[in-house]
């Protein structure tokens, strides 16, 4: 990563910060607070065991940039064991009188990141993660989870999607859900309250399209795209060729932080990003296109509407 410090107060400098994890590293999460230290984040693993972890990274206050490539900048100050990947971590919007860090997978965790007092690694203070949650709408059997997002407006709630077609909403103080919808036909694969609205969310799903809801009107919702059928390629060593056409997933989504407006999103071993603009659902107001391969993560700037 780069680390935009100032060597003379006017002109940043650019340097390559280094974190080593033991495990492969799936999802990844920016800390939010000021009052824990600078260049801290979340960060989850993908292993296809029930070894998985959650740890949180801090860069060393002694870091070198002069050092060796393989020397380590960034710290473990905290952990926790999961027994399987978290498909998104994500801290909490605000800053409140606790530290809290939400994760999906099999469930909705939510942790709460404790200074412990104690010294760590690298000159970093350490934390522990404890679990305060562990969220699942049925006891017996909890379909996986696939995305969250974290209201902004009301700390309080929190949203995820599934793979069972629904989108639930849960109340992380009263540690309960709040009201659950069948969102899409199929899977949902991502899920996102639009910016400074506590009450309407846009999803993404396997039936190819983004959908809005509002929390205050859930009999109701609008399909505000539909991405359009694609070919799906012949069968390795069939003759004839066949050709078949099917309707490519949404894999994810995101709402521009600055004008509620825009949304991005990209379809399975799609090289370009769909926007849209909900005033004219119905259609893409563009395409970005630029990348010689599938797109995998988008992202847009929390400082810019037109920057993606």
């Amino acid at each position: 990563m780069s680390s935009p410090y100032f060597a003379d107060g006017l002109s940043p400098r650019k340097e390559i910060c280094n974190f080593f994890s033991t495990q492969p590293a799936y999802s990844l999460a920016w800390s939010r607070r000021d009052d824990r230290g600078a260049f801290r984040m979340a960060v989850g693993s993908f292993v296809e065991e029930a070894t998985n972890s959650l740890q949180v990274i801090q860069l060393s206050p002694h870091h070198d940039a002069a050092a060796a490539p393989e020397c380590a900048d960034f710290g473990v100050v905290a952990s926790a064991n999961v027994d399987y990947p978290l498909t998104k971590v994500q801290w909490q919007p605000s800053a409140g009188r606790v530290d809290l860090l939400a994760g999906v997978g099999a469930a909705l965790h939510i942790w709460e990141c404790e200074p412990t007092g104690e010294m760590g690694e690298l000159g970093l203070p350490r934390s522990r993660l404890r679990e305060r949650a562990q969220l699942t709408t049925r006891a017996d059997y909890a379909a996986p989870i696939t995305s969250l997002d974290w209201n902004s407006v009301d700390p309080r709630l929190v949203l995820t999607s599934s793979i069972d077609t629904t989108c639930t909403l849960w109340d992380v103080e009263a540690q309960q859900a709040k009201t659950q919808l069948i969102a899409h036909d199929r899977e949902v694969f991502d899920v996102s309250f639009v910016a400074g609205s506590a009450d309407v969310f846009v999803s993404a799903g396997a039936d190819g399209s983004v959908r809005m809801f509002d929390l205050r009107a859930l009999e109701h919702s609008t399909i505000l795209y539909e991405a359009p059928a694609a070919v799906a390629p012949s069968r390795v060593g069939a003759s004839p060729p066949r050709h078949a056409a099917f309707t490519p997933p949404l894999l994810r989504l995101a709402c521009n932080m600055v004008d509620p407006n825009y949304i991005a999103t990209f379809a399975l071993d799609s090289n370009y990003v769909t926007v849209l603009d909900v005033r004219s659902p119905g259609a893409a107001v563009g395409q970005l296109v630029g990348h010689q391969a599938p797109v995998h993560a988008l992202a847009w700037s929390p400082a810019s509407a037109t920057q993606l």
